[in-house]
């Protein structure tokens, strides 16, 4: 059975592209805000257990056998966002960490029928799609793609407490509308309009907003 410790890994590696690429263990390290050759030490059991595979110098990678067990770990997690908004009144930039403990506290049977309460939910309260067999995320776009003067609608948000809390004080969520009234290359600030109403938001963090 896998501890928390271990989920936290591999859900760590597949947060930086695990599934397709080797994530070095500086990066994992970096992004679990632990020493090294702790990371070394953790990946060999993993490797050693069947959920990654890795190699010298590159890192570690998900098997298929670690990636079911992360889209059972990201269902329950997203599952948990989405109860806790539609059911508890949270904000959507107050849950993430609330799910990241429940996560691994509650059972299989509590997913299966918190699922079934919701109606089966096609996505998180940031737009991710919640995994139902496969791990594979729905190809979005980077609003830094587009032009100042276009027009979209915000389809995902990365699962970051201070992004969510901005957007949210300035009324933007999931599916708004929104158009981007200009970019200033030189500070690197972009200005988005909402109903009249001007966000600016850093080219950073413009680059963690998404459409389709």
């Amino acid at each position: 059975m896998l501890t928390e410790e271990k989920e936290d890994y591999l859900k760590c590696i597949y947060h930086n592209n695990g599934l397709n690429e080797y994530v070095s263990n500086k990066k994992i390290a970096t992004h679990l805000g632990i020493k090294p050759p702790s990371v070394t030490e953790m990946t060999n059991r993993l490797e050693k257990e069947g959920y990654i595979t890795t190699k010298p110098y590159k890192g570690a990678r998900l098997t298929e056998v670690g990636e079911k067990e992360v889209a059972r770990i990201v269902k329950r997690h997203r599952l948990i966002e989405c109860f806790l908004i539609e059911s508890l009144g949270y904000r959507w930039d107050e849950v993430h960490m609330e799910a990241e403990v429940l996560e691994h506290r509650v059972s299989d049977l509590f997913i299966e029928r918190l699922d079934e309460m919701l109606c089966y939910p096609e996505y998180c309260p940031h737009g991710a799609l919640i995994p139902r067999g496969s791990l594979q995320e729905e190809e979005l776009h980077m609003v830094t793609e587009l032009n100042a003067g276009d027009s979209f609608i915000l389809s995902k948000v990365h699962d970051e407490v201070a992004l969510l809390s901005y957007l949210y004080e300035n009324d933007i969520k999931i599916n708004d509308r929104l158009r981007i009234e200009s970019i200033d290359e030189a500070n690197q600030i972009m200005y988005l309009n909402k109903d009249d109403k001007s966000v600016s938001l850093s080219m950073d963090n413009a680059k963690k907003l998404y459409y389709k």
